[in-house]
Parts: structure tokens; C-alpha cells; sequence
């Protein structure tokens, strides 16, 4: 299935269910599920990619490290997808329960992701 371009995919629907994830329908018909977890630990925004260890992009600017951790949000907030919508036309993007909304989703990614 090309999902009409692997460069460009482009979906036709994209279903947001607040507690599972993204279904995702593609201009070829086929269809790609994403579970909010997976969502969330790929999650491309800078900060996010920083935790993870990634360095290919500039770290962001951050204050210094504490001692003393502050936990100000559960796992079922931070994997409870609030809102969606679309940048442009090549991206998604989404608002957690947490608050945290500054990944943007492209849709390529949203391909691979349901490809792994």
C-alpha cells in the first residue's frame, strides 16, 4: 500500500478516541491504529526527544536540575489524548491531559509509527 505517496502520505480521516489513540484511514483505503501510549513516548517535540536521550536536535534551553522531583500529573493524564487538529496539511497535532501540546505530529511519522 503507497498511502499515496511514502513522502507524503495523506489521510483522509483521522478518529480520536480519548482513551486508545488515533485511527488513522489514508487515501489508499488502508487504515492505521496508534495507541496513546506509543503516541505519547514518540512524542517529536524537542523537550520530549531530550528525555529520550535523542541529541539530534538543539536541546532546549532548561533551568537547573533539582533534587527534589514534583510529579504534577498521572500517567492516565499524560496518556489522555484531549484534543487534535491538523497543521497545515502535512501534520497533527495534539493537546495531552497533562497540558503538554507542543509535538507536532507529521504524518509521515504517524506512517511509520503504525508501520513498527
Amino acid at each position: 500500500m503507497t498511502h499515496s505517496s511514502p513522502a507524503f502520505p495523506t489521510p483522509t480521516e483521522i478518529r480520536r478516541n480519548a482513551t486508545s489513540g488515533l485511527t488513522i484511514t489514508w487515501l489508499d483505503g488502508a487504515v492505521t491504529t496508534l495507541s496513546s501510549e506509543l503516541l505519547r513516548r514518540e512524542c517529536p517535540c524537542a523537550a520530549c526527544r531530550e528525555v529520550r536521550g535523542d541529541t539530534t536536535h538543539t536541546k532546549p534551553l532548561t533551568g537547573k536540575k533539582r533534587s527534589l522531583a514534583i510529579i504534577d500529573s498521572s500517567l492516565e493524564e499524560e496518556l489522555k489524548l484531549q484534543e487534535i487538529w491538523g497543521i497545515g496539511q502535512y501534520a497533527l497535532g495534539i493537546r495531552w491531559g497533562d497540558g503538554h501540546e507542543t509535538g507536532i505530529y507529521p504524518f509521515y511519522l504517524l506512517l511509520e509509527l503504525g508501520q513498527r
